[in-house]
């Protein structure tokens, strides 16, 4: 079976999160590693990918749709949407830390066999692995909430061909 990129929304959305994804942890590990708050650093990513990716999504993945909606409503209700995926990402965030600290030992390998990439204790690994997971849990609320809700198809202009 051959998937074409060109048409699949989902897949558009994979490609345009995975984009959002890199700018969200290359931001949060920087931000951590000058100091700020892991949940804090968290939120400044969050809003720094989310734009990016309203602005993707809108322009090639959902490019035809929801054409009866203002961009500024779009892009609220694109907020709003992952604003609430954001608490998943940082409830996620916040038990994937306190499981990965009460083990140090994968934080450990990391640090021990990644410090010529990224210098950083296990504590720091963690905290990135930790919101890699809470990422992973959100994409698929996100996708849904905007394809359903944000890019949602004006009914009138929708058909069903015989």
């Amino acid at each position: 079976m051959k998937i074409d990129l060109r048409k699949s929304a989902f897949l558009k959305f994979l490609v345009v999160g995975g984009f959002g994804t890199i700018i969200n942890i290359s931001f949060y590990t920087i931000f951590v590693k000058y100091g700020i708050h892991f949940i804090v650093a968290s939120l400044l990513a969050f809003v720094i990918a989310v734009t990016s990716n309203y602005y993707f999504n809108s322009i090639w993945t959902f490019k035809n749709r929801a054409v009866h909606k203002t961009k500024l409503k779009k892009y609220f209700e694109f907020i709003s949407i992952s604003g609430l995926n954001l608490l998943t990402n940082l409830i996620i965030l916040s038990i994937s830390l306190w499981i990965l600290n009460k083990n140090m030992s994968f934080g450990e390998f990391l640090s021990n066999n990644l410090s010529f990439l990224l210098e950083g204790d296990a504590v720091f690994y963690n905290k990135i692995i930790s919101q890699v997971i809470g990422i992973g849990f959100a994409t698929i609320l996100n996708y849904l909430g905007n394809k359903f809700i944000t890019f949602k198809e004006d009914p009138q202009n929708t058909f069903i061909k015989p």
